[in-house]
């Protein structure tokens, strides 16, 4: 068997790339969930899944109804985390490569990571990520936009993948440009490891 692509997964503010404010999001954007959902729960092998990985914060934040976020393998990277339901959906790790590690024998496609802040962050400095699916995310007002927590993304070590490639990669029919939803503008990109 391959080994999984594992790919971060993330909305961020242009220029800094902030991706949240006092421990949640900044925005509810419909559209950019949805589409997360599509690209994080889709896989080319139907007898396959994706795995998605997260912080216990990140997971904290999922309303319990909503998780584990189905047709997904969760995995929760803590040191203090313990899955007191028993679910087949959920696993536990202790580090970024206990969780690559559980994922090795198990009949998974991609590996999404999803955040938060401190996990991307660890993932992008282990070097163990190939891509990430990036929504570029811009204010439309003037009013500033209070965050406190960025991911550390240097554009110039990465290659930004053309439209098409995007297309392929995430399997969408099409992808628009400049969304409006709220008081933002976004658009949908992926990089790749140069």
């Amino acid at each position: 068997m391959s080994k999984p692509v594992v790919t971060i997964i993330v909305a961020a503010l242009k220029p800094l790339y902030g991706i949240g404010n006092q421990g949640g999001l900044p925005w509810r954007l419909r559209k950019e969930m949805a589409y997360f959902k599509r690209v994080t729960t889709r896989t080319v092998d139907p007898s396959l899944r994706n795995a998605v990985i997260m912080g216990r914060k990140t997971w904290d934040s999922i309303p319990p109804k909503f998780r584990p976020l189905p047709n997904r393998l969760n995995v929760v990277l803590s040191r203090s985390f313990e899955n007191e339901a028993v679910d087949d959906n959920i696993l536990h790790a202790r580090s970024v490569s206990d969780s690559l590690q559980l994922l090795k024998e198990r009949n998974i496609e991609r590996i999404y990571v999803i955040g938060g802040a401190e996990i991307y962050n660890e993932f992008i400095k282990s070097g163990l990520v190939d891509n990430v699916l990036l929504t570029e995310v811009e204010h439309t007002e003037k009013e500033e936009i209070e965050m406190d927590t960025f991911l550390k993304f240097d554009a110039n070590q990465w290659i930004k993948s053309s439209k098409s490639e995007l297309i392929e990669f995430t399997g969408e029919d099409a992808i628009d440009d400049d969304i409006h939803e709220d008081k933002f503008v976004y658009n949908y990109t992926l990089w790749q490891k140069q």
